[in-house]
């Protein structure tokens, strides 16, 4: 049999201790309850600290750091205050997770695996970030220095003088706090983790400097002592920094627009209430209602004004009361009756100043407030109105109305040599055809008019161009038919064929309502 030499066998055997011994040692330095040597949490030395030790220290900085009271004072010029607040109500926020994740890697796993681990972490510096969050620190300030947040910057005003003339009032700004640069400042106090009885080393309110302790660096062993001995802290006076706010609306901001004077103006009187049973006061209402919608609408060069929008605003906002109402080429009680003569004036306005037309209709009859040609009906999703500002600068719609009349003036920039007239002329007059219903009442052959007739019109409009009042453009507008109202009259031919039996027009089920939103009403 073979046998090993002597010497193999002892040297065998030494081999086995030192390999037993290097791995007990291993094993050994892996469970240490110290931190490894030279290690350092940014400038904070804990090299060889026991571990229970490092986190109650680790606690104890986070704890008197959150708790740091900091003396804010506010210096507005009007009104100087001190609010006291601690970091953590300000916003202070640590993120403790590498480090967290660093001490599992020394307490979990194989005592060989935390070996290498803890070797590799000798003379390592561990990061422990801090920071101030904003949306905390606002809220905090908001809840210090109510009165400061409750100023408010107040915009510049276009004012309109007599005679149109266009003034304005001066923006003024609002002193608030400069919420980033204190957030810059709160965290330039903050004291690095390895200063000495924390408190006393917080830096001089906006020097950057730290108050001297003369003290030296404790061993690691009797810091948790030194810091858990350190007195309540006194407050940091800082003082914080503020900033005028400017208001959205500057002098110079409305300047920019170009509206630097009127450019056109029209204006119609109520019509006389003809109507039995009509409610006037319903369509003052209407029309005043709807001209405040509209009243200090701006439009961009190039936009397109829409009149559907403010119809809905205005019946949200005021509500539309009982007027005359256009159904089908029949004036009837309705809702809403007279938001077009709210439209004709805007669209006189439009043509006078020489903008471009993207959708008008007339009224299916004719209206007394405005010429033939010049009127703009409006009809929820039938009959849309719009205009374009054609201009190079913004346009200004503005209105005035009371018991007699509304007004609609345009303010924006067109050249001052440039005027327009609007013209219409009547191509044909339609004759009222003659309607004949029975009525057994009447002897028999007689017949009554009950409804006179009112006669229909084609009539053409034209937008002239004048420079320097000479003409130099001649545009038609439209071309528009205004149907003839029949003359109803009642007869008795001793039989039933008087009465009209027309059907309806297809289509014509539902009720076309002009000049309102609903009709007819019925009690």
């Amino acid at each position: 049999m073979f046998r090993f030499p002597f010497r193999w066998s002892w040297a065998l055997i030494l081999a086995l201790i030192l390999l037993v011994s290097a791995l007990a040692s291993i094993a050994v330095y892996g469970s240490l309850s110290r931190l490894p040597a030279g290690l350092k949490v940014e400038d904070w030395a804990v090299g060889s600290l026991r571990i229970s030790d490092f986190e109650r220290q680790w606690a104890d900085k986070k704890a008197r750091l959150a708790e740091q009271p900091i003396a804010l004072t506010v210096h507005d010029g009007t009104v100087a205050g001190t609010q006291v607040r601690t970091l953590q109500q300000l916003g202070l926020q640590t993120d403790e997770s590498f480090i967290a994740g660093q001490l599992r890697l020394l307490r979990e796993g194989s005592p060989f695996r935390r070996a290498l681990y803890r070797w590799k972490m000798r003379n390592a510096v561990w990061s422990w970030h801090r920071e101030i969050s904003m949306d905390v620190l606002t809220a905090s300030l908001k809840e210090a220095f109510p009165q400061v947040y409750a100023r408010q910057p107040v915009n510049a005003k276009r004012l309109f003088l007599e005679g149109d003339a266009i003034s304005y009032t001066a923006e003024a700004g609002a002193l608030r706090i400069d919420e980033a640069e204190l957030k810059e400042r709160l965290e330039l106090l903050l004291p690095t983790w390895g200063s000495v009885k924390w408190t006393a080393s917080l830096p001089l309110c906006g020097t950057g400097e730290t108050k001297s302790t003369g003290t030296t660096e404790p061993e690691p062993e009797q810091q948790a002592e030194t810091v858990s001995a350190s007195a309540a802290p006194p407050a940091v006076p800082l003082s914080v920094p503020m900033k005028t706010i400017q208001p959205q609306v500057t002098v110079q901001s409305l300047q920019a627009q170009g509206i630097v004077r009127k450019i056109s103006e029209f204006t119609t009187s109520y019509p006389q209430n003809a109507v039995p049973g009509m409610n006037g006061e319903g369509r003052i209402h209407n029309v005043r209602s709807t001209a405040a919608s509209i009243h200090d609408v701006l439009l961009k060069p190039g936009e397109v004004f829409d009149y559907a929008p403010y119809i809905q605003a205005t019946e949200k906002k005021f509500g539309f009361k009982e007027a005359p109402v256009i159904v089908n080429g029949k004036l009837v009680p309705g809702i809403g009756g007279g938001i077009c003569q709210v439209s004709s004036t805007l669209y006189n306005a439009v043509l006078r100043a020489g903008l471009a037309i993207i959708e008008r209709r007339n009224h299916s009859l004719p209206v007394s407030y405005v010429p033939l040609g010049q009127d703009a009906t409006f009809a929820s999703g039938h009959i849309g109105f719009k205009f374009k500002n054609s201009t190079d600068h913004y346009l200004l719609i503005r209105t005035m109305s009371d018991d007699r009349s509304v007004t609609v003036k345009l303010f924006g920039q067109t050249p001052q040599d440039i005027t327009y007239d609007v013209e219409s002329k009547t191509l044909e007059t339609l004759q009222p055809p003659v309607k004949y219903v029975l009525n057994p009442s009447l002897k028999v052959g007689k017949q009554e008019t009950v409804v006179q007739g009112k006669p229909g019109y084609i009539v053409e409009t034209y937008r002239i161009k004048k420079q320097n009042g000479v003409i130099i453009g001649r545009e038609r507008v439209s071309r528009d038919t205004y149907s003839a109202q029949p003359t109803i009259v009642s007869v008795n031919n001793g039989g039933s064929g008087g009465q009209d039996h027309t059907p309806p027009a297809p289509g014509n089920d539902e009720p076309f309502v002009e000049d309102g939103i609903q009709g007819p009403m019925f009690r």
